[in-house]
C-alpha cells in the first residue's frame, strides 16, 4: 500500500503516520510484557513472604465435628448439583409419554417385551384410576390363556397388574368386577409369594440354594409392595356383599347351598360362627366377619361402623368417598338380607317403615324392593294406595325343605351309582351310540365278554306258542332261532340250563 501511494506531500504524511502507529504499538506491547514480568516477580516475592509467615504462625486445629460438618455440606452441595443436572424433564404429559414408549416397543420389541409393556400399561392405568382402559387392554390381549406358559417374572407382573386392576375397580365402586379380579389371588394363603413380596414357604416344597437365590432376586423392592391387608379387605368385603343374599335364605333352602359365590368367604364365616366366644375384632378378617354376622342379624348400623372404622381404607385415593360408598352398600344389602330372611313373618310391610329402618330415601327403597319382586327373590306385591308390601304365603315349610333336600340327595346318589357302573361296564357311555348297518344296536361290552366266554346251552323258549320264521314253535319272533338258542346280541347266563327265559 505504501508503494502504491503517489510521491506527494499527503502520501508522505500517510506513510509517516502508519509507521509511527506501528512503532508506538510495538512499544506498548513491550511495556505490557515488562509489566507482566514485574508482577510475576512481585507475586513470587509475596508468596515467599507469606510462606515464611505461615511457617512462623501455628497451624489451626480442625476438630472432628468441623470435618463432619464440612463433609455434610459438600455432600449436600453435590446432591443439589446432581438434582439440578437430572435429565428427566419435570413438566411432562405422562400418558402421552407412556403411549409413545409403548408404541416403540410394540413396533420393534420381541414378544416378551411386548407382553411386559402391555402389563405395565395395565398397571399404570389401574394405578391412576382408569379402570375401563386397563380392563379393555387386558381382555383384548387374551393374556389369561397363555400366561401360564411364560417365564416367572412375567407371571409375577401379570399377578400384580391383576391385583391393581381389582383395587382400581373397587375404587370405581364396581363390586362384581373387583371380586372377579381378586378372587383367585386373594383367596389362597400364598398371596405374598404370587406378588413376589416374600419367599415361598418351605412347606410348599423343598428348594436348593440356587432356586432360593433366584427367587430372592425376583422379589420386588419394598417401595413397590402392594398392601396385602388392603387386598384382603377389598376381597372379603366384595365377597360379603355378593354372598349376603344367599346366606340370608333359610338354612333349609337349597339356594343357600347351591348358589355359592365365594367358598373362601363361606369357610371363614363358618369358622367364625363355630367359635364359642368371639372377642373384639383384631385383624381385617375379623372385622369383615363381625360385620357380616351383624348384617345377617339386621344390625346394619353396627356393621357399617365396624367396617368404616378400619384404617386400611386410608390407603385408597379417596378415603372419605370410599367410606361413604361402604356405608351406602351396607344399607342396600342389609335391606335385601332383611327382606329375604324376615319378610315371610309379616302379612304386610310399610314402605316408609323400611326406608326409616335403613335410612334410605323412599324412592330408592321402592326401586330396590321392586327389583327383588321382579327377580322372584321374594313373593309379594305392592299395594299402591297404602304404599305397603303385601306378602304372599308361598314359602315352603321346613318339612317341604327337608323333602326337597332328601330328593336332591337321592338324585345325587343315583347319579353317583350310574357313574360307578359306567366306569366298570361302560353301559351309560354307549346309550346314544348309532345303530349298525343291520338295523340293530351294537352289542354292549359285557355281552361281548359273555360271548367270548361261551355259553353252555340255552334256556327254553320264552315265547311258547309263537312261530319263528323257521317254523319252530317257541322261537323268538323275527330272529330265526330255535327255542334252545339265544338270539344275537344276548348271552346265556353262566351255566345256563334249559328252561331259561329268553
Amino acid at each position: 500500500q505504501e508503494m502504491e501511494l503517489e510521491p506527494n506531500e499527503e502520501g508522505c504524511l500517510v506513510v509517516e503516520t502508519t509507521r509511527a502507529l506501528k512503532v508506538r504499538t510495538e512499544e506498548k506491547v513491550l511495556q505490557a510484557q515488562a509489566a507482566k514480568e514485574a508482577a510475576k516477580v512481585e507475586a513470587s516475592d509475596d508468596d515467599d513472604d507469606e510462606e515464611g509467615e505461615e511457617d512462623e504462625a501455628p497451624e489451626p486445629v480442625v476438630t472432628e465435628n468441623r470435618k463432619a460438618a464440612d463433609a455434610a455440606a459438600a455432600a449436600a452441595a453435590a446432591a443439589d448439583r446432581e438434582y439440578d443436572a437430572f435429565s428427566v424433564p419435570r413438566p411432562m404429559d405422562l400418558a402421552a409419554e407412556m403411549a409413545t414408549l409403548s408404541k416403540r416397543v410394540y413396533e420393534r420389541g420381541v414378544e416378551r417385551a411386548k407382553v411386559r409393556t402391555l402389563l405395565c400399561n395395565v398397571y399404570h392405568h389401574s394405578l391412576h384410576g382408569r379402570y375401563g382402559v386397563a380392563r379393555d387392554q387386558l381382555l383384548m390381549s387374551h393374556l389369561g390363556d397363555v400366561i401360564h406358559g411364560m417365564d416367572i417374572s412375567t407371571q409375577i407382573l401379570y399377578n400384580r397388574a391383576l391385583v391393581r386392576l381389582g383395587l382400581c375397580a373397587f375404587s370405581n365402586e364396581l363390586i362384581i368386577e373387583a371380586h372377579a379380579a381378586l378372587m383367585e389371588l386373594a383367596a389362597g394363603a400364598r398371596t405374598k409369594e404370587l406378588l413376589a413380596q416374600a419367599v415361598t414357604s418351605q412347606r410348599y416344597g423343598e428348594r436348593n440354594p440356587d432356586q432360593e437365590r433366584q427367587e430372592r432376586r425376583r422379589l420386588v423392592p419394598y417401595h413397590m409392595h402392594i398392601n396385602l391387608e388392603l387386598v384382603e379387605a377389598v376381597h372379603l368385603f366384595c365377597a360379603m356383599l355378593l354372598e349376603l343374599p344367599n346366606l340370608a335364605h333359610n338354612a333349609f333352602d337349597p339356594k343357600r347351598r347351591s348358589a355359592v359365590v365365594s367358598k373362601t368367604f363361606r369357610r371363614y364365616l363358618d369358622q367364625f360362627e363355630r367359635q364359642v366366644f368371639n372377642g373384639p375384632p383384631e385383624n381385617t378378617r375379623d372385622h369383615v366377619m363381625t360385620a357380616a354376622h351383624l348384617l345377617l342379624e339386621g344390625e346394619w348400623r353396627k356393621a357399617a361402623d365396624q367396617l368404616t372404622s378400619m384404617a386400611v381404607w386410608d390407603l385408597l385415593p379417596d378415603p372419605a368417598r370410599t367410606r361413604a360408598f361402604l356405608r351406602a352398600k351396607i344399607q342396600t344389602e342389609g335391606l335385601r338380607a332383611y327382606l329375604i330372611s324376615s319378610y315371610a313373618h309379616f302379612d304386610s310391610l310399610s314402605l316408609s317403615a323400611l326406608a326409616e329402618r335403613f335410612d334410605l330415601p323412599p324412592n330408592e327403597t321402592h326401586a330396590l324392593v321392586s327389583k327383588m319382586l321382579l327377580d322372584g327373590t321374594i313373593h309379594a306385591c305392592w299395594d299402591q294406595p297404602t304404599d305397603t308390601l303385601a306378602v304372599q304365603r308361598m314359602e315352603p315349610t321346613k318339612l317341604q325343605f327337608l323333602a326337597l333336600q332328601f330328593a336332591d340327595k337321592c338324585a345325587q346318589l343315583v347319579e353317583a351309582n350310574e357313574r360307578v357302573l359306567d366306569s366298570r361296564t361302560g353301559s351309560y357311555g354307549y346309550k346314544h351310540e348309532p345303530r349298525d348297518g343291520y338295523g340293530e344296536r351294537s352289542r354292549r361290552p359285557w355281552v361281548e365278554r359273555g360271548d367270548r366266554g361261551g355259553h353252555h346251552g340255552g334256556g327254553g323258549g320264552g315265547y311258547n306258542g309263537m312261530l319263528s320264521p323257521g317254523g319252530t314253535p317257541g322261537g323268538v319272533p323275527g330272529s330265526g332261532f330255535a327255542p334252545g338258542a339265544a338270539p344275537a346280541g344276548y348271552a346265556a347266563p353262566p351255566g345256563g340250563q334249559p328252561g331259561g327265559n329268553w
